[in-house]
């Protein structure tokens, strides 16, 4: 049971990779970042900046008092767009078809090796049936060419010939970028288990 918890966070962090040195897992410690900001929603973000022409981006979401996640403001054709191209990248990888998942991915995404993760998860398909189910999807930034997309995630996972499967639940910011006039998955970063 104990390989398969671990299998499990591997699961989550292969179609979850950045390129965090910290950990992105919320402990609930005050050091966490659960602060209110000045319009009295409560910040979410993670601590991790990504850095591009000079330009630092903080990944994250942010909830009103209620704890409803806060939507950007998108128009609606770019906003049903990005959501299909989200669901399909979910259900790329519920089909463990590598070729469908890799075609959900940017060509030079900024978060992770797309080969590395390509290989990764080829091998984490062979060993491991998986399964994501989402809830929540919510545009929390939008820009022309570049968008964070949050969801609920639930992970199911048993190894191959077994009984035994392992659930998991996470919340995660997936980052999209515009190549070719289409949303691709450029970063994943997993915000804390719920």
């Amino acid at each position: 049971m104990k390989k398969m918890i671990i299998a499990t966070g591997l699961i989550l962090t292969l179609a979850a990779c950045s390129n965090s040195e910290e950990p992105s897992v919320n402990e609930n410690t005050v050091e966490d970042g659960n602060a209110t900001s000045e319009n009295n929603a409560v910040n979410h973000g993670i601590e991790e900046t990504e850095v591009k022409e000079e330009k630092t981006e903080k990944i994250g979401f942010t909830v009103d008092d209620q704890g409803n996640i806060i939507a950007a403001d998108v128009p609606e054709e770019p906003a049903s767009h990005l959501l299909a191209a989200y669901k399909e990248y979910i259900a790329a990888f519920n089909s463990e078809d590598i070729d469908r998942y890799m075609n959900t991915i940017a060509q030079d995404p900024d978060g992770f090796d797309r080969e590395e993760d390509k290989a990764a998860l080829v091998q984490a398909f062979e060993t491991y049936d998986s399964v994501y189910e989402t809830s929540d999807e919510t545009i929390v930034k939008y820009e022309e060419n570049r968008a964070e997309v949050f969801a609920s995630l639930n992970v199911k996972m048993k190894a191959e010939n077994s009984k035994d499967a392992v659930e998991q639940t996470a919340r995660q910011v997936v980052i999209f970028k515009k190549e070719n006039d289409e949303w691709k998955v450029s970063g994943v970063h997993l915000v804390g288990n719920q």
